[in-house]
């Protein structure tokens, strides 16, 4: 009885009380038990308990006996009924028998009366639930660091110095105030010199006749300003591996400097070290072994609550410098200026957060082909078959010689998609059109795009056949709101085809047609913002939905990691509490309602 009411102190709303009000719960709780087909709540009733579920499920039906909602395991009900004093519009039937808690109606407004937010929880729409929901799983913890901002409580004093200060005189001034860099205050900007540069000074002083502190400075400087969200910061500085930035006021002025090692205080991760690990790799093994530290880092900032959009772009930076450091290992030096190396799917697209799966390809100049290619190619795909990427089951990798070709072969391609398009040929054309280029000559990628973005003018009836795949599979939410199971999974729905795949699709397709070149969902929903096509709240409520779709996701997969699983996008509704299916059907709702707009918007109706 003891450790079945401590349980209680997770689960929202409990998790709001106080020591007193808990102490009361405590005290004056009941457990009861109820046989299969009892009707705990009846219609028209008001119910004189607030039931909190331990173990069985109780359905919510209509008076024709069509099923409404379903509540399990730390589900509460009969709330809200109890505050309004309002009779149920429906039955609460136990169809697997029930062991449940039972508080008291005098006993849930006295706890009502005592404490608003537990008050307001009954009544609280399902987006101002999910603050509760990350609490309940105890992601919270990082909740107040996504909305915090850089500001002088962390920041350490600057010093500044003029460009024709001798090397001497400013070591000298910084080793006196114990500082670990120096800004040069430049007639075009700050020049930063950290002990970096000073070892180079020493290693090269009397060959180059090194005697100013401008002739050792980087320039110009990263910056910062006040007041920027430090999770951007910390992507800031993981993107260029730095670890003293520069902050300035709203007058461009030094306010201070960060050091990362104060900023990493706020987040218990591995971002600098893998970074840093990746960046000084001389060899695959060194590669490897900072690549086996991503999944640690996602499982961290997941388990604190940070959203998914965020671990997905710090884990896309990462993976970029990771791809460029095997790139310049193992693509030969001389095609360095003459191809580029791009990312595919969910990688192009920085989406990516568990390893999933390789996709990538090899896009050489015109005219240029080399015939080592294949062996090359080999050794690449080798070399991320060691790092932990699986290999795409699709073939769509750079071994295939259809994913490593001159640009020219590439232009072929777009044109017999769109001038005798096919579903195959729609795959292959979305494919292109997430890919994002990270080393290289990038301009053969830019080129190609501009390529795709002409021919789709020329022919933009082919946008209606493009965005009709968003159609392809059937949402899992079924009349009444009914989850629809897929089969073979009892009670697991597939997210991905289920919902992301049309959402992402349709955005894509959107994106194509307002010539958007941002590959990122989320980044493409805010540009179609920009440009008109969805209102403020529309755009925000998709961006939620995406959201909510691969937080679920990305916690199944982490679960299956944990078990030694392989991973897969099917998400299990038995081990979701009532709010998680209620976030669920939400976005599910966002999502079939987008499909909507999507088809009226490209006429899908009358596409053949």
């Amino acid at each position: 009885m003891i450790t079945l009411v401590e349980n209680l102190k997770a689960h929202p709303p409990f998790s709001i009380l106080d020591k007193n009000e808990y102490a009361r719960i405590e005290k004056e709780v009941q457990i009861a038990y109820y046989p299969d087909d009892t009707v705990l709540i009846h219609k028209d009733e008001i119910p004189q308990t607030l039931f909190v579920v331990i173990k069985g499920t109780v359905e919510v039906l209509d008076e024709n006996e069509e099923h409404i909602d379903i509540y399990q395991t730390n589900d509460t009900f009969g709330g809200m009924e109890i505050i309004e004093d309002q009779p149920s519009a429906y039955h609460y039937k136990v169809t697997e028998e029930l062991i449940c808690f039972e508080i008291s109606k005098t006993t849930f407004l006295d706890l009502c009366a005592s404490n608003t937010q537990f008050n307001n929880y009954f009544f609280s729409s399902i987006v101002e639930r999910i603050d509760l929901l990350k609490e309940k799983n105890e992601y919270a913890s990082m909740s107040d660091l996504m909305v915090a901002r850089l500001d002088g409580s962390i920041l350490h004093k600057a010093y500044v110095t003029a460009p024709d200060t001798p090397i001497v005189e400013a070591l000298k001034r910084m080793d006196e105030k114990g500082a670990t860099c120096l800004l040069v205050e430049n007639d075009d900007g700050y020049g930063i010199v950290t002990d970096a540069d000073f070892r180079y000074y020493i290693l090269h002083k009397e060959e180059k006749g090194l005697e100013k502190i401008s002739q050792i400075q980087s320039t110009p400087a990263i910056t910062t300003k006040k007041g920027e969200l430090l999770f951007n910061v910390l992507l800031l500085m993981t993107e260029h591996a730095i670890k003293h930035l520069p902050v300035l006021d709203e007058a461009n002025h030094v306010a201070g400097i960060l050091e990362l090692v104060d900023l990493v205080s706020f987040f218990s991760n591995q971002s600098h070290l893998i970074t840093v690990q990746m960046e000084r790799a001389e060899d695959l093994e060194s590669v490897i072994a900072a690549a086996k530290r991503l999944d640690v880092m996602v499982g961290a900032l997941h388990a604190k609550g940070v959203k998914s959009r965020y671990i997905a772009k710090l884990v896309s930076e990462i993976n970029k410098k990771m791809y460029t450091k095997l790139f310049e290992m193992i693509i030969p030096r001389e095609w360095h200026e003459k191809c580029t190396l791009v990312l595919l799917g969910s990688e192009g697209r920085g989406a990516q957060i568990l390893r999933t799966d390789q996709d990538n390809a090899l896009v050489f100049e015109e005219g240029f082909m080399p015939e080592d290619a294949p062996a090359v190619t080999q050794r690449f795909i080798e070399a991320l078959d060691e790092v932990g990427f699986p290999r795409c089951e699709g073939d769509i990798m750079m071994i295939n010689p259809k994913w490593c070709k001159p640009i020219d072969a590439y232009k072929e391609d777009i044109y017999d998609w769109i001038e005798a398009p096919t579903y195959e040929k729609f795959l292959d054309m979305s494919i292109v059109f997430d890919s994002t280029p990270v080393a290289g000559n990038k301009a053969l990628h830019t080129e190609l795009i501009d390529y795709l973005f002409d021919k789709v003018e020329q022919n933009n009836t082919v946008l209606m056949h493009f965005a009709r795949a968003i159609e392809t599979f059937e949402s899992p939410l079924g009349l009444f709101s009914q989850f629809v199971h897929d089969k073979g999974h009892k009670n697991e729905i597939d997210i991905k085809k289920g919902a992301l795949f049309a959402l992402i699709h349709g955005v894509r397709s959107l994106a194509l047609e307002h010539k958007i070149r941002a590959t990122n969902t989320t980044v493409r929903i805010k540009e179609l913002n920009n440009a008109g096509f969805f209102s403020k709240e529309d755009a925000t409520d998709m961006m939620e939905a995406l959201e909510i779709l691969n937080t679920l996701r990305l916690h199944a997969q982490l679960d299956e990691l944990a078990k030694g699983k392989p991973i897969d996008n099917y998400i299990s509704l038995d081990k979701m509490g009532k709010l998680e299916r209620d976030l669920l059907k939400e976005a599910l709702k966002t999502v079939n309602k987008f499909k909507k707009v999507v088809s009226y918007h490209f006429h899908l109706s009358v596409v053949g």
